[in-house]
C-alpha cells in the first residue's frame, strides 16, 4: 500500500510508475491482493529485476507476535497450500543484520486472498497452515519469483495481533492501494459506531509496524542485503 511504501521510499509514490532507488533497486506499488502483487512482480522482472522482495505489513496468526514484531519468513504458504522457500542466502544476511535490533521471527507466512477480519478466521488459517502470520501479497510474489528462478524474500511487520478484529467500516473505506475514503468511513461508523475504538487501536498498531519497517530499511541499507 501507499503507506507501506513510505517506510522504504521517501519521495511520493505513483501507482503506475517504477521508483528507482540507489544501487539499481526498483520499487513498484502493487496495491492490495494477490492479483495485483503478481502483476507488479512480473512488471519488475520485465524491467530488469533479478530478485523479488515482498515488503509491508502482515497480521499475526499466533499470540506470540505483537504489533511491530518483524517476520522474516523462511517460507511462504499460498492459498493452494503450495510452499515457497525464501532465498537462504538473502534470508541469512537479513537475519544476521537485524537479530537483536528488532522483535524478530522466522516462521512461515501464509497467503490469504481476502482480509481476515476476525480472530476466528485467523485461527482457522493457523490450524490449516501452521503459519505465524498472514498477508495477501507475498504468496503471489513468491510464485512469480519461483517461475522466473529469481531469489525471493519477504519482510513483513505485524500490524494486527491474532486476537484483533479488523473493523468492517475501515475495510469498506479503503481502496486497492490502502488510501482512505473519509466519507465512506464516516458512513460506516454511523452504522457501526462501536468500531471506532478498534479503528483507533489499529491505527496505532499500523504506525508501530511502520516504524519497524523504517528501522529495517535503515539497518539493511538501500539494497536490503540483496545477494549478488
Amino acid at each position: 500500500m501507499t503507506a507501506e511504501a513510505r517506510s522504504l521510499v521517501r519521495e511520493p509514490t505513483v501507482t503506475d510508475e517504477l521508483i528507482h532507488l540507489a544501487e539499481g533497486i526498483l520499487v513498484k506499488l502493487s496495491g492490495i491482493g494477490p492479483r495485483r502483487a503478481g502483476e507488479a512482480a512480473k512488471n519488475l522482472l520485465e524491467n530488469g529485476a533479478t530478485a523479488l522482495l515482498s515488503w509491508g505489513c502482515a497480521g499475526a496468526l499466533v499470540p506470540t507476535l505483537s504489533p511491530g514484531s518483524l517476520v522474516l519468513p523462511s517460507s511462504v504458504i499460498d492459498a493452494d497450500q503450495s510452499c515457497y522457500s525464501s532465498d537462504p542466502t538473502w534470508h541469512g544476511r537479513l537475519l544476521n543484520r537485524l537479530k537483536g535490533c528488532v522483535d524478530l521471527y522466522q516462521g512461515p507466512l501464509a497467503e490469504s486472498s481476502t482480509v481476515l477480519r476476525s480472530s476466528a478466521e485467523k485461527r482457522i488459517l493457523f490450524e490449516r497452515t501452521g503459519a505465524m502470520a498472514v498477508d495477501m501479497e507475498s504468496g503471489a510474489v513468491a510464485r512469480v519469483a519461483q517461475g522466473a528462478h529469481a531469489p525471493f524474500m519477504a519482510v513483513r511487520a505485524i500490524a494486527d495481533s491474532a486476537d484483533m478484529a479488523i473493523p468492517q467500516s475501515l475495510v469498506g473505506a479503503i481502496n486497492e492501494f490502502g488510501e482512505l475514503n473519509l466519507l465512506r468511513l464516516l458512513k460506516g461508523l454511523i452504522r457501526q459506531p462501536f468500531e471506532l475504538f478498534a479503528m483507533i487501536r489499529l491505527g496505532w498498531n499500523f504506525r508501530t509496524a511502520q516504524l519497524t519497517l523504517a528501522k529495517v530499511a535503515r539497518l539493511a541499507g538501500t539494497n536490503l542485503l540483496l545477494p549478488r
